[in-house]
């Protein structure tokens, strides 16, 4: 069990590195294949320094960064203007919760994912929702252990291509 990291809030001078922390896990977590004109022109046109730039400095949108050795190693982003494609749940988004595989099964996700719910709880949240790849057995199981239920699934649109997602949602208590 990893002890020695810190979490903190992203700053913009924070981007270059967050944007090629994303594209690495991405990669580790979807492309196990190999990488596909897709996933490249995806990559390279959504996971830049400058759209990082971007959601650091809306108001509505908070990146946490894990730092090890002022290394980063696993990031997470809520977004309080995102609309939930269940309806009835208005809740803000955890639309990323990344770890490093490096560092994976160290306990490093569940103190993240603590964070943002505390986070939202900070903010008057009542509960947090989010989407997985229905095929990441990883990422399923994680959440199922820590209470969150699938309420439906959504489309993820990349290329000419739809992938199928889970919308999960918890509700917090207070």
């Amino acid at each position: 069990m990893i002890t020695d990291f810190i979490i903190r809030r992203a700053e913009t001078s924070d981007a270059l590195c967050i944007a090629m922390f994303k594209i690495q896990v991405w990669l580790d977590t979807y492309a196990l294949g190999g990488v596909n004109n897709e996933y490249a022109e995806y990559l390279a046109s959504e996971i830049t320094k400058e759209k990082t730039e971007t959601i650091l400095q809306n108001p509505n949108k908070k990146i946490f960064l894990v730092e090890k050795d002022s290394c980063l190693i696993a990031c997470y982003q809520l977004d309080y203007d995102t609309s939930c494609p269940v309806k009835d749940i208005t809740d803000p988004e955890l639309s990323v919760l990344y770890v490093s595989r490096h560092f994976h099964r160290q306990g490093i996700g569940y103190k993240l994912l603590l964070h943002a719910e505390n986070e939202v709880r900070k903010n008057n949240g009542s509960g947090l929702w989010l989407t997985a790849y229905y095929q990441n057995q990883n990422a399923l199981d994680f959440y199922h252990r820590r209470n969150y239920l699938v309420t439906g699934k959504c489309f993820f649109e990349m290329g000419e291509n739809q992938y199928e997602n889970w919308v999960f949602y918890k509700k917090l208590e207070v």
